[in-house]
């Protein structure tokens, strides 16, 4: 009786969770087919080939280019990367003793710290502000009163420029530490065809960035329609009543402001359905193909005795 033999370890056994949401539909179809794509290993070679070459420096990729034998030109380089991954997709990683000895110390000197504990402080000044507003609007006098003091919108417009200055922070950290990384890789001979052995993966996120992309764009949304609403609703009145006439022009500007805040909102959907494309493509360039079993067994020793 004749049984299946398993995938190689190189092909993936399933698809990692993509959240639906804003990206529900073709965009999370598509990731999710790049992430279960089992291609033979001369194309996902090619493929990782020309994603990781793309995510290299100009630098990185002449230092690198020196083991490869690779000559000055990006086609030759892609191509000679393709031949080392696919080498390490068919036959194996050899192992290599100080690999993730030498990993670890590298992601300990690309934590980025500064910028991390920058990035904490300006998400926690922006909950501070966003409780004071909230325990303001408590304390107002009066039903027939808003429930949000005069000082609402510069609490607002304070909170919005901390979260987008701790989107920015985050965003640099964790491009410095992919460089920091990449350039690890590219000073060991065949590390990028083995792929990077780190603990946390490569263009991991932060709170920063991960709040202004998942709150960013609702609240255009509904910062648009209630723009949308208001301005057809004074722009209404302006036409029944000639008196109000002097408020057409406010009007228009507040639907031309919501529209363009969908739009901006549509902009935003497409911009982090590309970016997710984008990271589910380098984790592969960037998968690793050693073993852990010597690591395990080692920490199981250190445990027992």
């Amino acid at each position: 009786m004749m049984t299946t033999p398993p995938p190689p370890r190189h092909l993936p056994h399933g698809a990692p969770a993509v959240p639906g949401g804003l990206l529900a539909g073709r965009r999370a179809a598509r990731i999710r087919a790049i992430a279960n794509s089992s291609q033979l290993p001369q194309e996902r070679a090619l493929a990782d080939s020309m994603v990781m070459t793309a995510w290299l420096t100009a630098a990185q990729r002449a230092r690198y280019a020196v083991s490869l034998r690779a000559g000055l030109q990006v086609e030759d380089f892609m191509e000679r990367l393709a031949d080392e991954r696919r080498v390490v997709l068919e036959e194996g990683a050899d192992p290599v003793e100080d690999e993730l000895a030498s990993a670890a110390e590298a992601e300990r000197a690309a934590r980025q710290l500064p910028l991390r504990v920058l990035e904490g402080a300006l998400l926690l000044l922006a909950l501070v502000l966003a409780v004071t507003l909230v325990v303001l609007g408590l304390r107002a006098d009066g039903l027939s009163r808003s429930s949000l003091p005069p000082s609402a919108g510069p609490f607002l417009i304070g909170v919005a420029v901390l979260v987008i200055l701790a989107a920015v922070v985050g965003t640099v950290a964790s491009r410095r530490r992919d460089r920091s990384l990449l350039g690890w890789a590219v000073d060991r001979p065949g590390q990028l065809g083995r792929g990077l052995p780190m603990r946390r993966p490569l263009q991991g996120g932060s709170a920063g960035p991960a709040i202004l992309s998942s709150l960013g764009p609702a609240v255009l949304v509904g910062l648009g329609i209630i723009a949308i609403c208001v301005g057809a609703a004074v722009l209404l009145i302006t036409l029944l009543s000639p008196d109000a006439a002097t408020m057409t022009t406010a009007a228009l500007w507040s639907l031309g402001g919501g529209v363009l805040a969908l739009l901006l909102a549509v902009l935003a959907v497409q911009l982090r359905g590309r970016r997710l494309e984008q990271i589910v493509r380098r984790e592969r360039a960037a998968e690793w193909f050693g073993d852990l079993r010597p690591t395990r067994e080692a920490d199981v020793d250190a445990d027992e005795a």
